[in-house]
Formats: C-alpha cells, sequence, structure tokens
C-alpha cells in the first residue's frame, strides 16, 4: 500500500485555509525545568516539513528567539515534549498536537542550544544531507522586516528601567537589497533567530461544526502501512 498523508494533517490545512483574519496562530505548551508548572504562549506555524519518503509524517515548523524560556524549558524535559493547540474558529475544530521538539539555531553560537530532533523523520532528512541551516536561513529572510527587529532586541523578558527604553530599539531590519539594510543588525537579528519543528505522536482532533460532534485521537504507530492509529472518543 503506498504511504498517504495524515488525515488530521489534511484537516488542519484545510482548516488553516478556511481561517479568517490573522492565521496560523497556535497555542505551544511546555513545561518548566522541574516538570511542576506549564508555560503557554502563542506561535505561528511557518511550514510544513513533509519528508518524500514519509508523507504521514509531517513536521509543523515554527520559529524563536533562542533567547527565550521556552529554549531551555523543552531542553530540560527529557523526551523534548511538547504540546500544540489550533483553535479553528471558521471550522468550529481543535486540533491538540502533542510530539516531541527539535531546535535549530545559528550554528554561530558559541555555546551549544540547538536540540538536534530525534525520530526517524529526523534521520531520512540527515542521510539526504538536508540542509537545516538553509531553511533557517530561508524562514528568517520570509517573515517581515517588523517582526526581524524584534530579535534585535535585549534578551526577552529581562527587566527594563520604563516602557520608554523601547525607543531605541530597531524597528524594522531590512533584508540584503532592501531599503536601509543594516548589516550588524540584520546579523545581530538572524543570529538570535531559531527554527522550532514539532515531531507529532498524538493529535486529539475534535470537530464541534458537525452534529453530533466528533473527536478523534491519532496516535503514531512506530511502523506498517498506516502510520496513525484512529480511536474514536466521546466529544
Amino acid at each position: 500500500m503506498a504511504a498517504r498523508s495524515a488525515r488530521w494533517h489534511n484537516a488542519l490545512k484545510l482548516a488553516l485555509q478556511s481561517e479568517e483574519g490573522v492565521k496560523n496562530v497556535f497555542q505551544l505548551a511546555t513545561t518548566n525545568a522541574n516538570n511542576t508548572a506549564p508555560h503557554v504562549r502563542s506561535h505561528i506555524i511557518r511550514d510544513h516539513i513533509i519528508h518524500p519518503y514519509f508523507p504521514s509524517l509531517p513536521l509543523l515548523l515554527t520559529t524563536t528567539d533562542i533567547r527565550t524560556p521556552k529554549v531551555t524549558q523543552i531542553e530540560s524535559n527529557p523526551n523534548h515534549r511538547v504540546e500544540a493547540l489550533f483553535w479553528i474558529k471558521a471550522t468550529n475544530e481543535q486540533f491538540r498536537v502533542s510530539g516531541r521538539a527539535a531546535i535549530y539555531p545559528s550554528p554561530e553560537l558559541q555555546e551549544n542550544k540547538g536540540i538536534e530532533g530525534v525520530g526517524e523523520v529526523y534521520d531520512a532528512f540527515r542521510s539526504q544531507g538536508w540542509d537545516w541551516e538553509r531553511e533557517r536561513q530561508r524562514q528568517f529572510d520570509n517573515v517581515g522586516a517588523h517582526m526581524r527587529a524584534s530579535w534585535c532586541r535585549p534578551v526577552p523578558g529581562s527587566p527594563m528601567e520604563s516602557y520608554s527604553d523601547a525607543e531605541k530599539w530597531p524597528v524594522k531590519v531590512a533584508k540584503p537589497g532592501e531599503e536601509g539594510y543594516d548589516a550588524k543588525n540584520y546579523e545581530q537579528a538572524r543570529g538570535n533567530f531559531a527554527l522550532v519543528l514539532i515531531d507529532p505522536i498524538e493529535v486529539d482532533y475534535i470537530e464541534l461544526g458537525v452534529m453530533p460532534n466528533r473527536r478523534t485521537k491519532f496516535v503514531k504507530q512506530d511502523s506498517g502501512d498506516e502510520r496513525w492509529k484512529e480511536v474514536i472518543l466521546v466529544p
């Protein structure tokens, strides 16, 4: 049987396309270093990375500032576990995606802050010489100049004397070839920019736009033609 894309992933992509206004926003949850307190924040899904050998095992890609606490929180978790929550108002669907995170920062960092992906999909990318640094550069240049400027700020979450301190920070960071390009600001922002990839393990998919409501749990299988076991649950 030929491999095919995951049903939950097809539903997620279709739902995201249906969303109005700000698209691709989801919530990403981690735990602190002692695994005693949860932390959640909003993220934007930047892309869906799919290896041609594993069309049913997508990687969800988002980005972050390498200096944020979430990086330490993910690193301190033995299995690098995170959970992503998508609520699609346009279709009344919820997707709760639990999986393993990988983080790919600038290779120029003096200290090792990278969290390499572990699993067959990442192994397949490595075997083909996939260049995550090239992907990081592509994603960095794809975001807007205002967003790039956010990675030129002091360490996120660090104290500041007053709100007016922010007036000293760059408002835009242009990329090479754009008006206002400043090499120092561009390199500083790029150095703090990192990829975050989520390798889904379980997906809890709730359809509230149909009557009666439906809820399906998808659990990744280690092998076999059908890589996702579906379990119907009470909504």
